[in-house]
């Protein structure tokens, strides 16, 4: 078997489901073959030469970001019914994000592409709030330990999984899309503390969509923006100012290692109820294969 995963990851999150997934399909002999949306510049996509396709992506306000939808419209018709798979990363286990993806299935089925499988994952915010390390953690186990089991399920054992969905999923995340008009004129609301900033360019260099540009000694924000957030969360030196969604910035790299000590939760009722759903699925799920 030949696969495909085209994704996009925001501050690396989806990238390290993803490249889980590519090392879990290559210990069943499953040639996997990754592709980054912001990398591919030809003006069309021919997936035909692939048994299965994945797409991943973090989740932006219960949607798909406007890169992937963008991006997938690339793809070309196949020639004969394509199967794909979707693979989705959050900081909450909603039924609401379960649903994300309807408007790229929608855009792949004129590709005569059909969704066979779904698969949602949490990893850390790196925006709205800062998880704890010992969350964060947690997450990142419980991830590569559902992506062991999902890779042998679906790709050696054609067993497909599918997620609860909200019922009135489709107006509300039809609605939520405003997010994506929005993201451009955030974009030109970014600004830079000069007496922070220490010019290492990594926010130039990292923007998926070239939308910081340095010139005369200034910082130049554009109309490009996607909200990954890539650039101030990876700001060293925390010098990024986001305008209406400062309170929601959040900075610096998880380590996705068991912290020594355990810092205090500041939420530790925030979407509690989601959280206690999804370990105990992932536990079950995982406990069955142990049987």
């Amino acid at each position: 078997m030949k696969i495909a995963i085209y994704y996009f990851s925001g501050t690396g999150n989806t990238e390290l489901t993803v490249k889980k997934w590519a090392s879990e399909a290559s210990k069943h002999n499953i040639e996997c073959d990754l592709f980054k949306f912001e990398e591919i510049t030809d003006k069309t996509i021919d997936v035909n030469n692939y048994d299965k396709v994945g797409i991943a992506y973090p989740i932006h306000a219960f949607n798909a970001p406007r890169i992937v939808l963008k991006s997938a419209k690339k793809i070309i018709k196949c020639v004969s019914p394509k199967p794909f798979f979707i693979l989705m990363v959050s900081g909450e286990y909603m039924n609401l994000n379960h649903s994300s993806y309807l408007k790229l299935k929608s855009i792949l089925k004129k590709r005569n592409m059909t969704l066979e499988s779904e698969y949602h994952y949490l990893m850390p915010y790196n925006m709205i709030f800062r998880h704890t390390e010992k969350r964060a953690y947690d997450m990142y186990k419980t991830m590569n330990s559902l992506v062991e089991l999902d890779v042998k399920d679906y790709l050696v054992n054609s067993k497909t999984h599918h997620l609860n969905k909200h019922k009135w999923a489709r107006p509300l995340i039809w609605a939520f899309r405003i997010e994506q008009v929005y993201g451009p004129l955030y974009g030109k609301m970014l600004r830079i503390n000069k007496k922070k900033c220490i010019k290492c360019m990594k926010c130039v260099n990292s923007c998926p969509l070239q939308n910081i540009e340095f010139k005369d000694d200034k910082f130049k924000f554009h109309w490009q923006c996607t909200l990954c957030a890539r650039c101030s969360f990876n700001c060293p030196t925390n010098a990024f100012s986001t305008g209406f969604l400062q309170l929601w910035k959040v900075n610096g790299k998880y380590k996705f290692k068991e912290p020594m000590e355990v810092e205090k939760d500041k939420h530790p009722k925030y979407c509690k109820k989601s959280y206690i759903r999804y370990y105990k699925e992932a536990k079950d799920r995982l406990n069955n294969i142990e049987k």
